[in-house]
């Protein structure tokens, strides 16, 4: 009997450590393609000290997790190693589509970490191009293999464990504390933002150095993936419960940005014709951010866990020797850290609201004397986004029903960034008028941009610490009957927000089909986005928070569909279009797959 129960642990650490050992050969080899890449010709003859610098500091990055993988694998932590890899792979998958534009257009690629294209004649992929792409492959495949290492490692008993019980199975944002959670959410929303930006400013007439929305299509939904990779997994760091594999991809995904946007600082401070401009500068800045909050968490953690451990030991309740004191003033305290939580989440939420609904009345424009201002309907949908949010955050600073409305707020944030992009696309058209620019309303909304984007990250932290208080050893089954309504209507929704609202005999609201998108399709793709994972999240939630996710989406769903009776009038004889079918299908499925959420699990 002891002999068999001796046994047990050795099953499943074998083929952890082989995944773990496969995923750091294949990452491995991968960097290896990445390193001779530049090498061999990619699309041309290169020139330059500039490509070279470029490519030097490309190559290290792309090494860095995979090498550091090796090393955390050797110190037998495959968890680690695992998470490095996951951390880098998923950057190099939009890398990897970025890599794309050196087949569809290479002089547009504007890679100089692998080659300067010297004339604008046409030039033709090599054998260059195929090892850049065969190297972020692999690195993506090791990314997958690294997140079935840290499945597996997940299901092991003490993961995740602390001597500090308020620690014991917490997230890593609440170990490491606010400072340090807001520092690696600071540098992650400026690291996507700097790669919307123009990679470098160009004098040279064969290099059109254009942003993220200007660019061709394989460059912008590459460098678009990227930027939420980044997001995606310094939001997964911050809730995991393993400060090693928090840590480890926070340094995998920032190592792996800096090789892109460090590359093109480096490109833009050496190569003749070009300058850095503040995108690569500030992406540059936020990359090591992240890369010094990824060193940072190791010690971090355990040394709060430390002073919380002494506090405890000093309190009342080991000196009175009451564990029923101890556990009520824990839960006492983890209460009051909810509420702080929520109310700064809900100040957050009315703040963006509230900046969104001025913005709407100011001017948009800035026109020349005498020139009288055309009448933009838009601003109306970013006036009712804007004031829902203002009313879901005044739910949010009641501390009574703040629990409850938080998983709506989730996905509000994202309707309000869908309105305001689509006035802000309004601004970017009216802007071609003579003497034209962005007014103050123009600025202030995009102010409510951002603030409603740090209220999404809010309430995330928010319903982390949440969390913080629940059994998540054993994950939840997804419940069938939600997800029965909830992916047709994940499907109809985004349907309806890829296909255009309405038409009429000038023009209508834009769909998926057209490139470049605009900002108000970048906005509506996020709110696609936002309103699919709700779907799945809410499946495996308990049953007022999955109804509340669901009731968000779909109140963020009717924003975007009262689109037609608010601005359709700036069109003649306008018809409804395939958008609205699938945006009534929407809403009607996600209220119906609310009903089905609030029945209890059996």
């Amino acid at each position: 009997m002891s002999s068999s129960l001796q046994a047990r642990p050795s099953v499943p650490v074998a083929p952890r450590r082989s995944t773990a050992s496969a995923a750091v050969a294949v990452g491995l080899i991968g960097a290896v393609f990445l390193a001779v890449a530049p090498v061999l010709v990619v699309a041309g003859p290169s020139a330059g000290e500039a490509v070279t610098a470029a490519a030097i500091v490309a190559a290290v990055c792309a090494a860095a997790a995979p090498v550091l993988a090796l090393l955390a694998l050797l110190r037998r932590r495959p968890a680690a190693a695992g998470a490095l890899l996951a951390g880098a792979g998923a950057v190099a998958l939009g890398l990897a589509v970025m890599d794309l534009q050196l087949w569809e257009s290479p002089i547009d690629a504007n890679r100089l970490e692998l080659f300067r294209p010297l004339t604008a004649a046409r030039l033709d992929a090599g054998p260059g191009a195929v090892a850049v792409l065969l190297g972020h492959g692999l690195a993506v495949l090791a990314g997958v293999l690294g997140m079935v290492t840290v499945a597996r490692a997940a299901e092991a008993d003490g993961y995740g464990r602390s001597d500090f019980p308020d620690h014991d199975g917490a997230a890593v944002g609440r170990r490491i504390g606010a400072p340090l959670s807001a520092a690696a959410a600071t540098a992650a929303l400026i690291l996507a933002a700097a790669l919307c930006a123009a990679p470098l400013h160009s004098a040279d007439p064969v290099l059109l150095m254009r942003p993220l929305l200007g660019s061709p299509a394989a460059t912008a939904i590459g460098t678009a993936l990227v930027a939420v990779a980044v997001l995606v997994v310094v939001a997964a760091a911050l809730v995991s419960v393993s400060p090693a594999v928090a840590s480890g991809a926070l340094l995998g995904a920032a190592t792996a940005a800096l090789g892109l946007v460090g590359s093109r600082l480096v490109a833009g401070l050496v190569a003749d014709g070009v300058s850095a401009g503040p995108g690569p500068v500030a992406g540059t800045l936020a990359a090591l951010a992240l890369v010094a909050v990824a060193a940072a968490v190791p010690v971090v953690a355990p040394a709060r866990a430390r002073r919380g451990l002494d506090r405890l030991l000093s309190g009342p309740a080991r000196r009175s020797g009451d564990p029923v004191l101890g556990r009520k003033a824990a839960e006492s305290a983890a209460r009051a850290r909810l509420d702080r939580r929520h109310a700064v989440a809900g100040v957050a939420t009315v703040a963006a609201g509230v900046l969104a609904v001025v913005g709407a009345l100011l001017p948009l424009l800035a026109l020349p004397a005498g020139v009288p201002e055309p009448r933009l309907l838009v601003t109306r949908l970013a006036l009712v986004a804007g004031a829902t949010l203002v009313v879901a955050g005044a739910w949010l600073l009641l501390s009574e029903f703040a629990a409850l409305v938080r998983p709506a707020v989730g996905v509000l944030w994202a309707a309000q960034v869908m309105a305001v992009a689509a006035a802000l696309q309004a601004v970017v058209v009216a802007s071609d008028l003579p003497g034209a620019g962005p007014g103050l309303g123009a600025v202030v909304l995009g102010l409510s941009a951002v603030a409603a984007t740090v209220a999404g990250i809010a309430v995330a932290i928010a319903g982390s610490v949440e969390r913080d208080g629940i059994d998540t050893s054993a994950p939840p089954e997804p419940r069938t009957a939600v997800l029965a309504i909830g992916v047709p209507a994940a499907l109809a929704s985004v349907a309806g927000l890829a296909l255009p609202l309405y038409r009429g005999t000038d023009f209508g609201p834009a769909s998926v089909a057209q490139w470049p998108w605009g900002w108000d399709l970048w906005g509506r793709a996020l709110l696609a986005v936002v309103v699919a994972t709700a779907v799945w999240v809410a499946a495996r939630s308990r049953p007022a928070r999955a109804a509340s996710l669901l009731v968000g989406s779909a109140v963020g769903m009717g924003i975007y569909l009262i689109g037609w009776p608010l601005t359709s009038a700036r069109v003649a004889e306008p018809v409804a279009g395939l958008g609205a079918v699938g945006a009534i299908l929407g809403v009607v499925l996600l209220g119906a797959a609310a009903v089905v959420a609030v029945r209890p699990r059996r």
